[in-house]
């Protein structure tokens, strides 16, 4: 299946559990590293806002509602600028992508058109992944609560 990149000027959400957010409020960067322990991975799954309409209260809403991970009320949504993420990673890393990834409706959930990945990663708990997952978190441009 062709994955299309997200255009430069739209936005992402990230769900970061409690445990990856720091004292100062911001995001561990290493919430944005593929797990060593899934040596399958290739993506790290976000929410892309503008697939969900206009409206920055309705998007999050619409995120929270389709979700597929349990909300804990104390976890984070971490804003960022497709563009921003792609570039700032990029004097790094050139392969870095953020891809669509719709994911289809279950008998447990809703259809997902904002679903994407970040892709193009390296792998486990390398040098490199930890200093990409730093340059990711250095993008986030809000944070949200997870839980309304």
């Amino acid at each position: 299946m062709m994955r299309n990149d997200l255009p430069s000027d739209d936005h992402i959400v990230r769900y970061v559990k409690p445990s990856m957010i720091q004292e100062d409020g911001t995001v561990d960067g290493s919430d944005f590293r593929l797990r060593s322990t899934k040596p399958g991975e290739v993506g790290l799954s976000v929410n892309w806002l503008e697939a969900l309409g206009p409206g920055k209260a309705h998007q999050l809403a619409e995120v929270r509602r389709l979700c597929r991970l349990r909300l804990r009320p104390s976890g984070r949504f971490a804003e960022m600028n497709v563009g921003t993420v792609v570039c700032n990673v990029a004097v790094e890393l050139d392969t870095l992508r953020i891809v669509q990834d719709p994911l289809e409706a279950t008998v447990e959930y809703d259809e997902d058109p904002s679903h994407a990945e970040i892709i193009g990663l390296p792998q486990g708990d390398s040098d490199q992944s930890a200093l990409i997952g730093d340059l990711i978190a250095e993008c986030v441009i809000g944070i949200h609560p997870a839980v309304s």
